[in-house]
């Protein structure tokens, strides 16, 4: 995961900078990168085995792990450097031209810029990947590739009916991410440290030219998996099989849907609550930063056996939806706390009903459809992980089914209807209502 990380900031800055330099990039990767954060991690499956493990037997399985970790860190980082870099003062820019060269100016006025943001999204970005750590360490598509790792051993475990094993397994996970959020992640967002004068000067080329990078990098990638895939003998099997599975997977997803809608109504309500007792007692806002990334940095997996044994059926799915969704609605709503007209309330006494319909809800409403909108994609992709255990029928679960039986064509199907109804209900109505509660600033 730490490899991963470092990844995905080096990438993370190298598009970044491609998108501030060139319109034309901009245009094309901005709603490439809407599509691409709504792909549930298993749509990268084929490309990490036909690429990775096929090209490198030796050491793909690790890479392999490695860049599907990375799927489920990037995109919310690529986004922050990308809006740091676009929101630069006109002035610093002008001066920086005037007074520095283009090294230096990478150095010392570029990839400063960003860090904030950087260091605030990579506790998301961390507990995001570690969400997701079982299917990037346990990579199905047909066959079962098995890594090394917490999230192996915890799923080998379960698997083997030790359940004390798992406990310990899944303490340990708990354990690591409070130890390093305490440690690291808080002191980074505090403190906001810069990189040394010569490692930064170092990394500027790399924001210069890494972009070029990356591009031939994912040509190779997907001509390789094209050609690997059509010229199997399965090929053309699985392309007559798209319609059928197209059907399959529109027929799951309105009972996927229901459940993420369930899931969407009560992290609002989490959130509501949570910023009425932020704004009744500032002081609580680090315990509830801490308890949120935490509880959302727990995957599934660890969290079944302990909830299976309370609920079961539709009400365990939507509960190990929860923690991924209930994230990004907090932690967007808590932000508002400040907004919240305190003089006024105590001014006019505002109590009850009154106070929740004329000053919460329209001072935090902003905030909270900006949770709500990333929390509905992320929503969807918990779904390939909630509902196999939760044992119901929905597009997520239809997902690990294809995945698990190596049905390219049923995946190929899934990922794209579920690919499609996030992004065009993002651009449809989420962007819309963000636009609407925009305006109650």
């Amino acid at each position: 995961m730490a490899v991963a990380l470092l990844l995905t900031v080096a990438v993370a800055y190298a598009i970044g900078y491609a998108m501030f330099r060139s319109r034309r990039v901009e245009t094309f990767m901005l709603p490439l990168l809407d599509v691409l954060q709504s792909v549930p991690i298993l749509g990268f499956f084929p490309l990490a085995l036909y690429f990775f493990i096929a090209l490198l037997p030796a050491a793909g399985a690790e890479l392999a792990a490695i860049f599907l970790i990375f799927t489920s860190m990037a995109w919310n980082i690529i986004f922050s450097v990308y809006q740091s870099f676009k929101t630069l003062p006109r002035e610093l820019l002008d001066m920086s031209r005037v007074y520095l060269n283009e090294r230096l100016a990478l150095a010392h006025v570029f990839i400063p810029a960003a860090l904030r943001g950087v260091y605030y999204n990579i506790p998301i970005s961390w507990a995001n990947a570690f969400f997701f750590i079982t299917a990037s360490e346990v990579i199905t598509l047909g066959t079962e590739i098995k890594l090394f790792g917490i999230g192996s051993l915890v799923v080998k475990w379960f698997d083997e009916g030790d359940v004390s094993s798992a406990l310990v397994g899944i303490a340990v996970g708990i354990a690591a991410n409070v130890v390093l959020y305490l440690t690291l992640w808080r002191r980074l967002m505090s403190q906001v440290p810069q990189p040394p004068d010569k490692l930064a000067e170092a990394a500027g080329p790399w924001l210069k030219y890494g972009g070029y990078f990356l591009a031939a990098f994912a040509i190779i990638l997907l001509g390789f998996v094209l050609y690997t895939a059509l010229g199997s003998t399965n090929a053309v099997l699985a392309i007559s099989r798209l319609p059928g599975s197209f059907v399959e997977a529109l027929a799951a997803a309105p009972f996927t849907l229901v459940r993420v809608l369930a899931t969407l109504a009560i992290s609002a309500l989490v959130a509501l609550l949570t910023l009425h007792a932020v704004v009744r007692a500032p002081r609580l806002e680090a315990g509830v930063l801490l308890g949120v990334s935490l509880i959302s940095s727990v995957p599934a997996v660890f969290l079944y056996p302990l909830l299976g044994a309370l609920v079961r059926g539709e009400a365990l799915s939507v509960t190990l939806l929860l923690p991924g969704a209930v994230v990004y609605t907090v932690l967007n709503a808590v932000a508002a706390w400040r907004d919240v007209p305190q003089d006024l309330v105590k001014a006019y006494q505002i109590r009850g009903r009154l106070y929740l319909t004329q000053v919460l809800i329209p001072a935090s409403m902003p905030y909270l459809i900006t949770g709500l909108l990333t929390a509905w994609g992320g929503a969807w992709n918990a779904s390939i992980v909630a509902e196999p255990l939760a044992n119901v029928h929905g597009l997520g679960g239809l997902t690990t089914q294809a995945a698990d039986r190596g049905d390219i064509s049923l995946l190929v199907a899934t990922v794209a209807t579920m690919t499609l109804i996030v992004v065009a209900v993002n651009r449809v109505v989420w962007r819309r209502l963000y636009e609407e509660a925009a305006k109650w600033r």
